[in-house]
């Protein structure tokens, strides 16, 4: 599981640098057009949205991933053992829930946008709202994946 979620890890990452990359691109060459020549494509405004959109979501299963969510820094520093166990379990439970209704709400909302379409592109709104119920079960296998570990934790008052 560890393996694949690592290969997985590797994909969105490079997909977020490409995503990136075209945001920095697309915005560039509308300040340029705008400033420079008077002119305005929309399409690129909205295509540039929707790629930030993209980059926030994915962005939130990295980090779950890497354990960069919410956390209470200053009580790591003084806790150990199974106390630090037990705090790590409490925080990835949080995360969870909220990865499940991310997961429920994004699926509804994704749902509700199937019909309709963006101003400029004209391309349905699911496609943007695709990647919430996305990263929300991106979220759900990978704090799972973590859970037992903490489990262990607590139970041996170690890492193993």
């Amino acid at each position: 599981m560890e393996r694949f979620l690592e290969r997985c890890d590797r994909i969105v990452r490079v997909v977020l640098a490409g995503l990136l990359g075209f945001i920095t691109v697309g915005v560039f060459v509308q300040v340029c057009l705008r400033y420079l020549f008077s002119l305005s494509f929309l399409w690129g405004e909205e295509l540039s949205l929707f790629a930030f959109v993209w980059c926030i979501f994915l962005g939130a299963a990295v980090a779950a991933r890497h354990q960069m969510h919410f956390s209470l820094d200053i009580l790591s520093h003084y806790l150990s053992g199974r106390a630090a166990a037990w705090q790590r379990l409490i925080i990835d439970l949080l995360i969870l829930g909220f990865a499940v209704v991310m997961l429920a709400q994004g699926y509804t909302f994704s749902v509700l946008s199937v019909k309709r379409f963006s101003p400029a592109l004209g391309i349905s709104l699911v496609i943007p709202t695709l990647v919430i119920p996305l990263s929300g079960a991106c979220m759900i296998v990978i704090t799972m994946a973590r859970l037992p570990r903490h489990l262990r934790r607590i139970r041996t008052g170690r890492d193993t």
